[in-house]
């Protein structure tokens, strides 16, 4: 099949969680289909993609970045003067639409599959089945980021966010013939907000041929949290944790070690790098400080869609502690994959008994291992999508012959 993928920017190098699960969903594709890729991105972005997916991609069509990309702080006072969604302002020109106009013109498409909803927005003029991954529901991240705000400010712009993107999500997926989710909790909300468009969960994945496990003995008493650092949900999940949980843990262990690892750290994160508090910054390749620790921790506090995360930690058979929301849409079992706390006191509690409890961690390791290698392998996800495919084709197939009928 002919399809076109639309991205709100270049997923290469993939080296945070939308352009990893960008990537490996345009891998997929790239491997069965011939693919045409529109995305915002910089000069260079072309030559990545036809090296990174070789014969796989037909076209390649980059455009470049509204200003409001480089600019943040100074594209959020526009925002808010328009009234609108910065992330959606950041994603939308005519420049783009204009493009799609063209493409669509000009050669048939089976599918066209817009990543995320702000790219969900535009007017598709085409016969092609629709589909949006939505990734995450952006608007219940940001309904979390505004009940969780530590300043009045932010809370005043995370609730302009959040009331401006309910509108434009739904708008966007009422534009679609089905959604892709990443988990049962994104499906549900979107089903109140959007009912009739059917919604297929495909889930974050990992790759078990690069997130490997170490032969190695890990560091003792180490704990690790990787992730984009300039994310708010991740950079308020260390901050907590270092505020309220490592001081318990401290008490009992008080050779315990973190290592947080991802970039674009804010500087109140930076301020609280000690010796026992390793705060790397952007690194080439996590997977290192991954392997040298001893329990992986993914103390989320908000946030949405699912982690990677938690499945790259159990397929280099990582331990983890995790709060409910951080493991969110993937299907661990507390005292069997993971251990799950949503309170400091437990959280620390739970991290001082894998610290001191190897049994426990081996168990937990064999069967995290397990069910990332049977549920979320990134080749078995890839597997559910073209399922997904012909099931969505054969469905609006019918749905025009029942309207054609019916007219």
């Amino acid at each position: 099949m002919k399809v076109l993928h639309l991205m709100p920017y270049c997923p290469e190098p993939p080296i945070f969680g939308g352009a990893l699960r960008n990537h490996h969903i345009l891998k997929h594709l790239t491997e069965h289909h011939s693919v045409t890729v529109v995305c915002f991105g910089s000069p260079d972005a072309p030559a990545k993609l036809r090296e990174t997916f070789k014969a796989g991609i037909e076209d390649v069509h980059v455009l470049p970045f509204r200003w409001i990309w480089r600019y943040r702080r100074l594209g959020q006072l526009y925002a808010h003067w328009k009234g609108d969604s910065f992330i959606q302002l950041v994603c939308q020109t005519d420049e783009m639409q204009a493009t799609l106009d063209r493409l669509l013109s000009e050669k048939h498409y089976d599918i066209v599959q817009s990543e995320f909803a702000m790219m969900g927005v535009y007017t598709l003029r085409t016969d092609a089945v629709k589909i949006l991954d939505a990734h995450n529901v952006e608007y219940d991240i940001f309904r979390r980021l505004m009940e969780n705000a530590r300043t009045p400010l932010r809370r005043w712009h995370y609730n302009h966010e959040y009331r401006s993107l309910f509108r434009h999500e739904l708008e966007a997926i009422r534009k679609q013939d089905a959604i892709f989710v990443t988990s049962a909790r994104d499906k549900e909300i979107l089903d109140a907000g959007a009912p009739g468009i059917p919604k297929y969960i495909v889930p974050n994945g990992v790759d078990m041929s690069f997130f490997t496990p170490s032969e190695e003995a890990p560091e003792p008493f180490s704990l690790v949290f990787t992730g984009m650092m300039g994310y708010v949900p991740n950079y308020d999940g260390m901050l907590y944790f270092l505020d309220e949980i490592f001081p318990l843990i401290l008490k009992e262990v008080p050779q315990a070690k973190v290592y947080i690892v991802g970039n674009k750290p804010p500087r109140a994160l930076l301020r609280r790098a000690a010796e026992n508090v390793v705060i790397t910054g952007f690194v080439d390749d996590v997977r290192s400080y991954v392997r040298r620790s001893s329990v992986y921790i993914v103390p989320l506090r908000m946030g949405g869609g699912t982690r990677l995360k938690v499945s790259e930690a159990m397929a280099m058979q990582k331990p983890l502690v995790t709060t409910s929301i951080g493991c969110e849409g993937i299907d661990v079992k507390h005292g069997e994959t993971a251990l799950i706390a949503d309170t400091p006191a437990e959280f620390a509690r739970e991290v001082i008994e894998l610290l001191r409890d190897e049994p426990l961690r081996r168990r937990l390791v064999a069967n995290g291992f397990e069910l990332a290698r049977t549920t979320y392998e990134w080749s078995v996800i890839g597997d559910d999508v073209e399922r997904f495919y012909q099931s969505i084709i054969r469905s609006v197939a019918e749905g025009k012959k029942g309207g054609h009928a019916n007219g």
